[in-house]
């Protein structure tokens, strides 16, 4: 295909995704007569994912092209009028269900009006609940930001600090071919599932406010 045509295609595109709630500019890059690459820059009013799926509903419907969300990058900037600029994800509810030899866990957690649940299991070793507890954190948070991060827990564990109990999470983000630690904390208080999930969003979420 000329790059003519290939121009005239990625603004006809760029066109259609800049009328996206959120969308304030775009770029696209073609390979082999393909997008390869389509970057877009948003607010933060809505989710990456969010975002991701209205591209590819739009792209769709309008033109026929399927697009594939690995290949969809978001970089997102607050407006000076969007609510969600200083937003983070909050702690909601935590559900526990054990059996004879497994458990699971749900972990919802909200942004203003929207909600976000994940669910892990394991065995019923209480090292691994926890690893669960922080992995259902994870797949809440996945729902949030861009699905083309990968989020896994590295390590739970607890101690003392100060003569109180306290739990620390090492999680693992990968993004493309890189991947980066963070460890996040939290005081165990009455409850150690409610402290691995804070400890879970403390390494995360001022990464999260900036996705």
């Amino acid at each position: 295909m000329p790059d003519i045509i290939q121009d005239a295609i990625a603004k006809e595109y760029s066109d259609l995704i800049g009328k996206l709630s959120g969308v304030i500019n775009s770029s696209i890059v073609f390979s082999n007569n393909e997008i390869s690459e389509l970057h877009v820059l948003a607010d933060t009013c809505r989710s990456p994912k969010q975002i991701v799926r209205d591209i590819q509903s739009a792209l769709m419907v309008q033109y026929g092209v399927v697009i594939d969300h690995k290949v969809i990058s978001i970089a997102q900037i607050p407006s000076e009028n969007d609510p969600r600029a200083h937003s983070r994800l909050v702690f909601e509810e935590i559900s526990l269900c054990k059996n004879k030899n497994n458990s699971s866990a749900t972990v919802t957690l909200t942004d203003g009006d929207d909600s976000f649940s994940g669910t892990a299991s394991s065995l019923n070793d209480h090292r691994e609940i926890h690893k669960m507890v922080s992995q259902a954190t994870l797949n809440a948070i996945g729902n949030f930001v861009d699905s083309g991060v990968a989020l896994s827990v590295s390590d739970v564990k607890s101690f003392d600090l100060t003569g109180e109990k306290a739990v620390a999470v090492c999680i693992a983000v990968k993004s493309k071919d890189k991947v980066d630690h963070f460890i996040g904390s939290s005081f165990v208080g009455d409850d150690i599932g409610t402290a691995v999930v804070k400890a879970t969003m403390d390494a995360l979420n001022r990464r999260i406010a900036n996705t």
